[in-house]
């Protein structure tokens, strides 16, 4: 199975190991809402993921500033990269990065393209998001993700809201997600990805912004893209 990440470089110290597009995924903006009236059912992870799942499919075109800081297993710090992720769900994301180098990665429909600014061509590829780790939390049932995660999530000190996933310690591979969402529960602030290795990936975002313009959703023109 061919593994998705937004990059692909060699780090200085570490080979940098794939992302997940779950961690743009789960991580992306959904219009903010007043706060609900306290209920203990609300605190429940699969209450949470169901109203995120939902509220995703109706905010429409949407972008937002993104950090990303990539920790390589055994080390303290890593690297740092910035730019806007945008989102329609539930077919297209793109990440366009800025700092410190100029590249962009797109999904759509199934549909892989990723290309940058220091290179002539691009590359293409398709994938099943149903058969990605993770991507599959926006896309069957939560009866069915209930029976492939183990989740709990936990009201913060700052008043936002932690959801934690993993795969069941009997699995082979080691899927460990955060998504932090903000006291209103319909936007996400933080994620921190922990991949089998022990690399360790955030991603902060913020900025959030609806979009008018949805070229950015399709390839650009003039790439001779290479397949995969």
């Amino acid at each position: 199975m061919k593994t998705l990440h937004p990059t692909r470089y060699r780090h200085p110290r570490k080979r940098r190991h794939a992302i997940p597009v779950l961690l743009a995924l789960a991580a992306l903006a959904v219009p903010a809402a007043p706060a609900p009236a306290e209920d203990p059912t609300e605190l429940s992870p699969w209450v949470l993921l169901e109203k995120l799942r939902d509220d995703l499919q109706r905010s429409g075109p949407m972008t937002s500033r993104f950090v990303q800081t990539y920790v390589p297993a055994g080390f303290s710090d890593g690297d740092t990269e910035s730019g806007h992720l945008a989102m329609w769900l539930p077919d297209c994301l793109r990440w366009s990065y800025e700092q410190p180098q100029s590249k962009s990665f797109l999904v759509c429909a199934g549909e892989v393209y990723y290309w940058s600014a220091d290179e002539p061509g691009g590359r293409h590829y398709k994938i099943d998001a149903r058969e990605e780790p993770g991507v599959d939390l926006l896309l069957v049932p939560v009866s069915t993700l209930r029976q492939r995660y183990v989740a709990a999530s936990e009201k913060q000190g700052d008043g936002t809201y932690a959801i934690s996933l993993a795969t069941p310690p009997a699995e082979d591979g080691n899927f460990r997600a955060t998504i932090r969402l903000d006291p209103t529960r319909t936007r996400v602030t933080r994620l921190e990805y922990a991949d089998d290795e022990g690399n360790l990936t955030r991603f902060a975002l913020s900025e959030y912004e609806r979009l008018s313009e949805t070229a950015v959703f399709r390839p650009p023109d003039g790439i001779e893209w290479t397949e995969e």
